[in-house]
């Protein structure tokens, strides 16, 4: 870590991947599905690679003890919101598993990480690595629409635009961990 941080931008095409890259991310999380939470390959899929343990991490019924089991089973970091619905509200259970870890795994804060809340939370957590997919909506490329059709759930994302990494939001953010660490 050159900058005393590490930034990890969650992409899902080549576009957000060069856009990580142009604004400064240290690494990227490769998946699909992020409207599910994101796919990412299994453990024995990735090795020699270093792993990440996801945000299902979250859903455990006790962090503490979870977090020991991921030591005992290799991984590397562990990204988490701490077990609520951003890293911001999350941030007490951050700080704590931080504490806990004791440099034997990296506990990497993820989930709604913005240009509003990533000082609040790297000083409030003690992480020294953070996890955003610092996104834009961008107009789809689509030349005909069909207003009558819809291709998705409900809940899916809009028929003609895309999310994509921002290069001045990832830009932005890299400052704000500068500044800090």
């Amino acid at each position: 870590m050159a900058d005393g941080f590490l930034m990890e931008v969650c992409v899902d095409s080549v576009e957000s991947a060069i856009n990580a890259e142009r604004g400064g991310a240290c690494r990227i999380e490769l998946c699909s599905s992020l409207l599910e939470g994101g796919i990412t390959p299994s453990i024995a899929a990735s090795r020699p690679l270093p792993v990440t343990f996801h945000r299902a991490f979250d859903m455990v019924r006790d962090p503490v003890v979870a977090m020991e089991t991921l030591i005992a089973l290799g991984f590397e970091r562990v990204l988490t919101s701490g077990s609520d619905s951003s890293a911001l509200e999350g941030l007490p259970l951050i700080k704590r598993l931080v504490e806990q870890a004791k440099g034997r795994i990296i506990v990497m804060p993820g989930g709604g990480i913005t240009e509003r809340n990533l000082q609040r939370i790297l000083e409030g957590s003690g992480a020294q690595e953070f996890h955003c997919s610092a996104r834009s909506s961008k107009d789809s490329a689509m030349k005909f629409r069909n207003s009558c059709v819809s291709m998705g759930a409900a809940l899916s994302a809009p028929e003609y635009a895309l999310k994509v990494s921002d290069v001045s939001k990832i830009r932005t953010l890299n400052a704000i961990a500068k500044n800090i660490l």
